[in-house]
């Protein structure tokens, strides 16, 4: 942001300046023009150019103007105290790398306890600058290098067979355009067209592999031309007597953020509409649903008819898309295009999700692929379903006047490991015990419903084992080539 009143300085004076480059990538142009040639310099820097759209010009820049040496990326690690990095050092000298070179490169999965020279030189292995271009630098060992090559040589990319996918809604105002189900039953209630104008809403964390997660959220979907759409031309004055009328509710719940709502720099013809949203009706159709941060494949077929915040993205597209999606060889290609984040988290942006490899494929094996992932979706809803069943009853157990908000443990109460473990939580947290009354009830049904869970997650492994092993054909993988992929994720 507050390079923007320098961009058209840096424009007439840098190569490496795109829309979002970060300031370091011109400490990298400005220091290897200060060089002599064959002179070096030596960073510690931020790792998010090797991978993302505004670091492509600085990827282009150093692989035309430096001959790279070294380079020890330390992912996620956080190396530094106090604040969220993502480091890489880079050592390199002026001038072209020559025909052949290769550069070492370290991936620090743990910082060695003494003597990082020493462990530098017995970790660091080779990697030709060759082999780098403008687009991502995967940099990895050559069998890695080579899995990946197969796996998209030859094969369209996604965005070519069915379109980018698209974003999520932007409120701007969040406390306003999103309600949970207790305002959303009292604004009914007022008034039931209010209805119309309310939407089932997850945000980015409910969505989950196979399924939603709703936890009663619910968005006021009034965007850009709805106001002039059903009342005609009109100032804001006359339009919100015309929305008060028609949707008392509504109108009465979003009159108390009228001053912070107008303050708003991206909003539709008044204030109490949403940005434009030109595929908005997409989101009252069948489509696929991932979720922006991952740590593993968040991709599921919505026939729910969910709207989603802007850490969520939807596209159109089935079952077979979403078996593929959520295949260890899609994951695998994300992991590699895409960089890591805090947590081991991977963020599935449209610029990289839009690359992955779609592979030829018969309508028999779309049928098989597309069967069972409607299985795993159909066992993973009811996996749901039991888990809420329960935890919609835990704050039963807090006495009055108490605040039952749930710890995460008993969020999850089915991966505590017995009723013992549930109880102590439930002392903890409430200051009292489950009645003695009801412990047997409790300990019954907590017991039967995670047996249950167990046996359902169990179904969900065995049909995604058998989508793997589809999806490793569609890729023509070798059994050493499945070994070595399944190793690296």
């Amino acid at each position: 942001e507050h390079l923007k009143a320098l961009k058209p300085y840096l424009e007439k004076r840098y190569e490496v300046v795109s829309d979002r480059a970060d300031l370091y990538c011109y400490f990298f142009e400005r220091g290897l023009r200060l060089l002599k040639p064959g002179g070096r310099l030596g960073f510690i820097s931020s790792n998010t150019f090797f991978k993302t759209g505004s670091g492509k010009p600085l990827r282009g820049y150093l692989l035309r103007e430096a001959t790279i040496e070294g380079v020890v990326d330390f992912g996620d690690l956080q190396i530094f105290e106090g604040v969220t990095t993502y480091p890489a050092i880079l050592t390199m000298k002026r001038g072209a790398a020559p025909k052949g070179h290769d550069l070492r490169f370290w991936k620090v999965d743990t910082l060695p306890e003494a003597n990082f020279q020493a462990t530098w030189e017995a970790a660091a292995g080779p990697y030709p600058q060759a082999a780098l271009g403008a687009g991502s630098w995967e940099l990895e060992n050559s069998r890695l290098q080579a899995l990946r090559a197969k796996i998209e040589r030859g094969k369209p990319k996604l965005q070519d067979v069915y379109g980018a996918p698209l974003y999520g809604i932007k409120t701007g105002l969040n406390e306003a355009f999103v309600i949970d189900s207790a305002t959303k039953d009292k604004l009914c209630a007022q008034d039931s067209r209010s209805a119309e104008l309310l939407k089932p809403f997850l945000e980015g964390k409910d969505i989950r592999r196979w399924r939603g997660e709703p936890r009663g959220l619910w968005g006021i979907m009034l965007t850009k031309g709805w106001t002039k759409g059903r009342y005609g031309p009109g100032d804001e004055e006359e339009q919100w007597k015309r929305l008060s009328s028609e949707f008392p509710g509504i109108a009465g719940w979003l009159s108390q953020f009228s001053s912070k709502a107008a303050r708003r720099t991206d909003k539709g013809d008044y204030w109490w509409e949403l940005r434009s949203c030109d595929y908005l009706a997409l989101y009252d159709e069948p489509k696929v649903i991932f979720a922006h941060f991952q740590s593993e494949p968040l991709f599921f077929f919505d026939d729910e008819h969910f709207y989603t915040n802007n850490r969520g993205y939807i596209w159109r597209a089935g079952l077979f898309e979403v078996a593929l999606l959520n295949s260890k060889v899609v994951w695998f290609f994300m992991t590699g295009v895409t960089s890591s984040i805090q947590g081991g988290f991977f963020e599935a942006t449209t610029q990289n999700t839009t690359r992955i490899p779609i592979p030829a494929t018969t309508e028999a094996q779309k049928e098989a692929l597309a069967a069972l992932a409607a299985e795993c979706q159909r066992v993973a809803k009811k996996r749901r379903d039991i888990e809420a069943a329960l935890r919609r009853r835990i704050p039963d157990l807090c006495p009055p006047g108490r605040d039952p908000k749930l710890t995460t443990r008993l969020q999850e109460w089915w991966t505590l490991p017995d009723f013992a473990a549930f109880r102590a939580e439930v002392k903890k947290v409430f200051k009292a015990d489950i009645p003695l009354a009801e412990r047997s009830a409790w300990e019954d049904w907590i017991t039967r419903d995670r047996a249950e869970i167990a046996r359902l997650s169990a179904e969900i492994t065995k049909a995604e084992a058998q989508i793997d092993s589809i999806v490793y054909g569609l890729f023509d993988l070798t059994p050493d080539e499945i070994a070595l992929l399944e190793a690296s994720i």
